[in-house]
């Protein structure tokens, strides 16, 4: 048996980091820790397409944020940049037409579910850190803005929006959000809210003291459960179905024969 590596502590969690060792510890060691190249899929390029899409229009005056505007934005990123990040995946599940539409769509859907003309984005892809019950935290806040004297949080998504049962994962990490911003301001949080762009839908949370409560715990037990292991070398792996979309799928031990 090969001596087991011993990890320095991580300077910080993100709430996707949090996900991800939920999910399976060894996946976090193999991406985080490690740090073994992951080839970028068509989803992920599609989600980041249609964020900087968005980003982009809140970045207009609020008389132009329209459709028109963005389709302007999505061509003149597919042709800066874009295009070119999606020829060069490894494999492809559409063909570029195919794709452009699949991100048109959920930008059509976003005028669907907002007014972007109605209200100001005091934050866009806003960097927060802190300090939570003795875990470092860092994210990335797609958009935040200030209804009625309170912090209105959004975060986009162009996957699926996952059924109930699974969909704690996704408050857990808007809720951090809200907590660090809440540490950062001087506002309360009214609301935080996932937009599914493929849906399309909202999902709308209200920071309650139990919600919070959970999230707390649930960080602080990560944290512990992620730093024994780094200090003991251990690593558990969690099998299911996300195994089958695994970058590290062939040197897992729980799947090497």
């Amino acid at each position: 048996m090969s001596e087991l590596k011993i990890y320095a502590e991580p300077e910080y969690m993100s709430p996707s980091s949090i996900g991800t060792f939920n999910q399976c510890p060894m996946r976090y060691k193999y991406a985080k820790l490690d740090r073994l190249p992951e080839p970028s899929t068509e989803a992920q390029v599609l989600g980041s397409f249609v964020h900087e899409i968005l980003e982009d229009l809140f970045k207009l005056d609020a008389k132009d944020r329209n459709e028109s505007s963005a389709r302007r934005i999505g061509k003149q990123l597919w042709d800066k940049s874009w295009g070119e990040e999606w020829a060069n995946l490894p494999k492809h599940d559409s063909t570029e037409n195919q794709f452009r539409w699949k991100a048109w769509w959920c930008v059509e859907n976003y005028f669907k579910l907002e007014d972007p003309t109605s209200f100001e984005a005091k934050g866009i892809e806003e960097k927060v850190s802190g300090d939570i019950d003795g875990v470092p935290i860092f994210g990335i806040i797609d958009r935040w803005s200030i209804e009625d004297n309170k912090l209105v949080i959004s975060d986009y998504k162009t996957g699926k929006k996952p059924r109930p049962r699974y969909e704690w994962e996704k408050q857990m990490q808007i809720m951090i959000y809200s907590i660090l911003l809440e540490q950062m301001t001087t506002f309360e949080v009214g609301r935080a809210e996932l937009i599914y762009l493929k849906s399309p839908s909202k999902a709308v949370y209200e920071p309650k003291p139990e919600v919070i409560s959970n999230v707390k715990s649930n960080i602080v037990q990560t944290w512990d459960e992620l730093t024994t292991s780094c200090s003991t070398g251990v690593f558990e792996t969690r099998t299911g179905p996300l195994c089958n979309w695994c970058s590290f799928k062939s040197r897992c031990p729980a799947w090497r024969k």
